[in-house]
């Protein structure tokens, strides 16, 4: 029994040697050619055509250990067979290669999402495209309203957020400074008011100043006169006292005997009454001039 240089034994018969990335499986009694993850599930597969093992020489002469061009049709059609499978099993694991390449860039994209957001939307564009594949064009639209949506209306959101907030201190501050505007105007009524009172206490405190001025000029004047005609008064008692003294004593040497007195003793005997008169004027006084 044997098979062409290209083909294996599998199962009993002739099937095509898988090529590099895959390795001969049997899937649910199918010999095929299949990659496998690192966990063992199955990336992709094909089966593969069986043919039965030839003894001896080939139809057309072929021994074993040649190509299988020289072999029957059968196995022609079997190489023609994993030709064509392998050609789209590679198609579909290039795609699948690429897949895990964008979804693994997509993930290192959002994590750094918050950071690079247009690194991230570039990242999740190219991996669902390939994914949704001749859907792209309808994913890439409904793609454009979810950012719309979900992803702009937050932006749109806090850039309202930030405007009513700014809005709102902007009142707050207009109300602040209409308060300080009200607090000032009422400083300055009282400051006004304060200079007027101050003003007229002052004109009052003048005015009761030259009042007491007057009344002291009114005093002065009144003791003036009732000092001058008081000393008037008492010089004209003295002058009568002293009279009278000369004339009781002039009588009382007259009756006496002996000789009369002289000039000279009746003067001094009359300065003695007129000085216990003004002694007297004086004890009738009080400081400066004032009457008790």
């Amino acid at each position: 029994m044997g098979c062409p240089i290209e083909f294996v034994i599998s199962q009993g018969a002739c099937v095509v040697q898988c090529p590099t990335l895959y390795k001969l499986k049997v899937v649910e009694g199918v010999s095929s050619c299949v990659v496998e993850s690192p966990s063992g599930e199955n990336i992709v597969k094909f089966g593969l055509t069986s043919v039965a093992p030839l003894g001896g020489m080939g139809p057309t002469g072929a021994r074993r250990g040649t190509s299988y061009v020289n072999w029957s049709d059968d196995f022609k059609n079997a190489y023609n067979d994993f030709t064509r499978d392998h050609a789209l099993a590679n198609s579909i694991l290039g795609r699948t290669t690429a897949q895990d390449q964008l979804f693994t860039a997509l993930q290192t994209a959002e994590n750094a999402r918050d950071t690079a957001p247009d690194a991230y939307q570039a990242a999740r564009t190219a991996y669902y495209t390939l994914v949704n594949g001749s859907n792209a064009p309808a994913w890439v639209e409904q793609e454009k309203a979810r950012i719309a949506n979900v992803e702009a209306q937050p932006i749109v959101n806090g850039y309202v957020a930030r405007y009513n907030d700014i809005q709102a201190k902007k009142n707050q501050q207009q109300s602040t400074i209409e308060v300080v505007d009200g607090v000032r105007d009422k400083i300055l009524t009282v400051k006004d008011d304060l200079v007027f009172s101050v003003s007229t206490f002052q004109k009052q405190i003048d005015d009761i100043k030259n009042q007491i001025n007057k009344n002291k000029v009114k005093q002065s004047q009144t003791i003036a006169a009732t000092s001058s005609w008081v000393d008037t008064f008492l010089n004209w008692v003295i002058a009568l006292v002293t009279l009278i003294a000369i004339v009781i004593l002039g009588r009382r040497f007259m009756t006496k005997s002996g000789p009369p007195p002289t000039i000279e003793e009746v003067e001094a005997k009359a300065r003695f009454i007129r000085a216990q008169a003004m002694l007297r004027n004086a004890n009738t006084r009080g400081p400066r001039g004032w009457l008790y």
